[in-house]
């Protein structure tokens, strides 16, 4: 491992790629894709699905791998690009802050669905346990319900028909969450998912106690054991009577969508959501790639992998989902959900249908487990990397030592600050973070990122200090996605977000105005940090005009560049240590020429 005070990297070769293969395997390729998929016209929604991925996802997801194995350091001090816009790094950290906090409650909800998961009887089945409310009834009493009531004519008796509710639903609205009336109402602390939630941030400590050089090795199971319980469910799924009437349904090709405006819109929310485009994820997992890693070819097997683990998920749920409906004997569009709802309402009632139904419940939250706990691994080493190697940079020698003590202290105070997740009202406040925070923000960033690199650093400098890292030029259709393409796509699906805005809803309940409001706000405080952190550095440029320190500020500082002298060399930057003697040859590989400009570079 080396001195304590010296920037980790990753100590196998498959470490960076597990670990980012985790991070783009989340809970949205298991409960999102496959609904959007459906209601989005089927296998046609394949093709906005691919091209938005060409288009958008993986250039930007490149443009942040290659920013973070350039420079070796976080979403924060990667940004000595131009220091004007440090504050995006900022806001990027707040946003992967904010989501970490609610995104670990999925994986609360988990731990306590693979405890139940153990119980002689399945405590979601049935209408007789004391969390059972009068409108309680079986999924063909719900369906029977519902046909009846769309197929009769509208008369008093319609209207007035009595709900019927699923038993798996009744057991996670009252018996897991205990939920109130709406935000307003948040109740008490459910002691069960407190105790969860305290277990997941252990998990989450242990696994990233040693920085990368634990949780790169934790991820050789995490990354790859859900593929194991993918195949297990799929064989199981497909061999129960109807999944191929489901499987139908998931991928028969609605062509005339794709006419509609708000298809496009849904496959580019999909991509920036599924791959986390300018979240710093994979901007933080790079900076710990040895320098001269052909970084592109990685980024384009990890952006295949993670499609193709979507496509093969909607499999998996729509072959259950088809043996659900022939159970019930109505067309699958009726037991389709998307989100919580399918994971911990639908699938679990599925699941209850088939013999040993235990076994089945508990792999399939545990496959939901491991997936969420990749995600949270990145996010959190975002927001951990980004602070030491920022304070690191102001306090050399300082604070890298403790970094294991950092996480400790970011993990303790995650969990206090999580609580109100937990209460009874605490399902709504992770949906009004989940619908605002993780939505517009990481849109607008990315425009930043396009903006930043290749318009005021310049595609000249930025193509050649790839060639430096890798060997050769970044591929023509690439530069011209980064520069051009990729930008406008991203401003034009921001444009469509606001024509096509809804409001966050859970459920029935409609979040009140003030709601909204404080959600508005959880979108815009990350933006917002860009120009405040922009004047504060600008304030601290010599200039005698507030114009001229704005102009110092956007260049690159003066140690702008990789962050080990050897590297510095080889891609034409001077040394930081002026005592550095380069080594002959200590980088050579065949057929590589060391890529040099006559650009400024300080």
């Amino acid at each position: 491992m080396g001195n304590d005070s010296e920037r980790q990297s990753w100590s196998g070769k498959l470490d960076f790629f597990l670990s980012a293969l985790g991070y783009f395997i989340g809970l949205g390729n298991v409960w999102r894709f496959p609904y959007l998929c459906y209601i989005n016209g089927g296998g046609a929604f394949l093709i906005p699905y691919v091209t938005m991925v060409i288009l958008a996802g993986l250039p930007l997801v490149q443009l942040e791998l290659s920013l973070g194995q350039f420079t070796s350091l976080g979403i924060i001090s990667a940004w000595k690009i131009s220091p004007l816009f440090k504050g995006v790094g900022y806001a990027i950290t707040l946003i992967c802050a904010l989501c970490s906090l609610y995104y670990i409650l999925i994986i609360t909800w988990t731990i306590y669905y693979m405890y139940a998961s153990m119980w002689k009887t399945l405590p979601w089945i049935g209408c007789n346990n004391t969390w059972n409310t009068d409108q309680c009834g079986s999924i063909k009493e719900l369906l029977a319900n519902v046909t009846n009531v769309t197929d009769a004519p509208i008369t008093e008796a319609t209207t007035m028909a009595p709900k019927v509710v699923r038993a798996s639903e009744e057991f996670f609205s009252h018996k897991v969450l205990g939920i109130s009336d709406g935000l307003h109402d948040l109740g008490s602390v459910r002691l069960e998912l407190l105790l969860c939630l305290f277990i997941a941030w252990v998990v989450v400590y242990l696994c990233l106690i040693r920085g990368i050089h634990s949780s790169g090795k934790v991820v050789y199971f995490t990354a790859t054991f859900p593929f194991v319980l993918l195949f297990i469910l799929f064989i199981r799924g497909v061999t129960l009577p109807g999944a191929i009437d489901g499987i139908i349904f998931f991928i028969k090709p609605d062509f005339a969508k794709l006419g509609d405006l708000k298809v496009w819109r849904a496959a580019a929310n999909q991509v920036f959501y599924s791959f986390a485009a300018a979240w710093g994820g994979m901007l933080t997992l790079a900076s710990y790639n040895k320098f001269n890693k052909d970084i592109l070819r990685s980024g384009i097997n990890i952006v295949i992998s993670g499609c193709c683990t979507s496509l093969f998920s909607g499999f998996v749920v729509f072959s259950i989902l088809g043996f659900m409906a022939q159970d019930a004997g109505v067309p699958v569009e009726k037991v389709v959900e998307s989100g919580p709802g399918l994971a911990f309402i639908v699938y679990p009632e599925a699941v209850s249908l088939m013999p040993c139904p235990q076994l089945w419940a508990f792999l399939f939250f545990f496959m939901l487990f491991i997936v969420g706990l990749d995600s949270e691994f990145v996010m959190f080493e975002t927001v951990i990397t980004s602070v030491v190697d920022e304070l690191e940079y102001h306090y050399p020698g300082r604070f890298m030592r403790y970094k294991d003590r950092i996480t400790f202290a970011t993990c303790v105070i995650s969990f206090f600050l999580g609580i109100p997740f937990i209460m009874e009202g605490g399902v709504y406040l992770m949906t009004l973070f989940d619908w605002y925070s993780a939505g517009v923000s990481p849109m607008v960033l990315g425009v930043f990122e396009c903006y930043i690199i290749c318009w005021l650093y310049g595609m000249d400098r930025f193509k050649n200090d790839v060639a430096a890292m890798i060997g050769y030029m970044p591929w023509m259709p690439l530069q011209i996605c980064w520069k051009f393409v990729t930008p406008l796509i991203t401003m034009g699906i921001l444009i469509l977000s606001f024509v096509f805005y809804s409001p966050a809803v859970y459920g029935d309940y409609t979040f009140p105005p003030w709601a909204e409001g404080l959600g508005w706000f959880l979108a815009l405080v990350s933006v917002a940090v860009i120009p405040v952190v922009g004047v504060i550095v600008a304030y601290q440029q010599k200039g005698n005009s507030f114009w001229e320190r704005v102009v110092m500020a956007s260049k690159p500082a003066h140690d702008w560049g990789p962050a080990k002298d050897e590297d510095r060399v080889r891609a034409g930057y001077p040394p930081l240590n002026p005592d550095f003697v380069p080594e002959v040859n200590s980088y050579s590989s065949p057929g590589y020429t060391p890529v040099l400009t006559t650009d400024s570079k300080v």
